[in-house]
């Protein structure tokens, strides 16, 4: 019987260890993104997107300040009209006008999380006209860029963001996220963010 107490005892120890260091994992995270100003810029499709569910969850693990990417002219909502429109823009690497995005001041931040959706095989346009339009106030920060994709992966999402980029901030590993399982993945995002950040 005492053996039996004494083993409980230890097991609960251990138990209680093991809870406390993973509150102090997720303090010491905090902390660290208290500590650096971060921001999370995302373009989705849909209001349900999983572009959207990535960068909400992104922002909530880093403390950040979330923004959205808005096109003037709107995709439409029917999948194959969306793709007969956006396909020639994505494959001719072009850019589509977008809103101004009200209250976002980028001199605030020192970390900006970038998330997109993978449309044949690079960010989706809006996504690359905001950073081709804001390359002079990146300068300096640290920047990442996470996507959501169908089974495609990141394919070239990473190396044209890069190229976009250039010198002009330090372009941190990016990340693809699949889009069947992103809403059943919060660990995953969250892990990312921690990756990132320390």
């Amino acid at each position: 019987m005492n053996k039996l107490i004494k083993r409980s005892i230890v097991l609960l120890s251990i138990a209680t260890l093991a809870c406390n260091l993973k509150a102090s994992q997720a303090d010491a995270t905090a902390q660290k993104a208290e500590a650096t100003r971060i921001a999370v810029i995302y373009f989705s499709w849909s209001e349900n997107g999983n572009a959207r569910f990535a960068a909400e969850t992104i922002a909530k693990k880093a403390g950040a300040d979330i923004f959205e990417i808005k096109a003037e002219k709107s995709y439409p909502d029917e999948y194959l009209a969306c793709c007969d429109e956006a396909k020639p823009e994505c494959r001719g690497k072009k850019l589509r006008a977008i809103k101004p995005i009200d209250n976002l001041d980028l001199s605030k931040y020192e970390m900006v999380f970038f998330g997109t959706p993978n449309w044949w095989g690079t960010m989706a346009p809006p996504m690359r006209t905001y950073i081709t339009q804001n390359l002079e106030a990146l300068k300096g920060k640290k920047v990442c860029i996470f996507l959501t994709h169908g089974g495609g992966g990141l394919q070239n999402v990473g190396k044209d963001f890069a190229e976009i980029i250039g010198n002009t901030a330090k372009v941190l590993p990016p990340k693809a996220f699949n889009g069947y399982s992103v809403k059943t993945n919060a660990v995953g995002l969250e892990a990312f963010v921690t990756e990132r950040i320390d």
